[in-house]
């Protein structure tokens, strides 16, 4: 893909109206170097239709779901290498399966905020 070579650093999309998902990414780039490494994008500005799934792109892969999770914990480095290295231990499928269960239920757990562009 000949735009590829444009990405600069991987490219986060979140859900910018779930409570957990903008407070997270907050909590990120206020302790860490994230912002150094990812780029945060909330899905709303780029599309109306929120899918379920945190998605990570860079020049060369796309990840979504859990893989996007360990990817953005392992990209953002230092301590959060080390969930990072615990989620990888699950199987794919139930990863997986966890992922769209905390998914379906966060507006409930954690409720809604206004989407916030970075």
């Amino acid at each position: 893909m000949e735009t590829d070579k444009y990405i600069t650093k991987p490219i986060v999309y979140y859900d910018g109206q779930c409570g957990f998902c903008t407070s997270f990414v907050r909590f990120l780039i206020q302790t860490s170097k994230a912002e150094q490494r990812l780029s945060f994008i909330p899905y709303q500005v780029v599309t109306a239709s929120v899918p379920a799934e945190l998605m990570v792109v860079s020049s060369n892969t796309f990840s979504e779901a859990g893989k996007a999770a360990i990817k953005v914990l392992n990209d953002t480095g230092g301590i959060f290498k080390i969930p990072a290295f615990i989620l990888k231990l699950f199987p794919g499928k139930l990863l997986d399966k966890l992922y769209y269960s905390f998914a379906r239920n966060r507006y409930r757990w954690f409720g809604q905020s206004s989407c916030v562009i970075n």
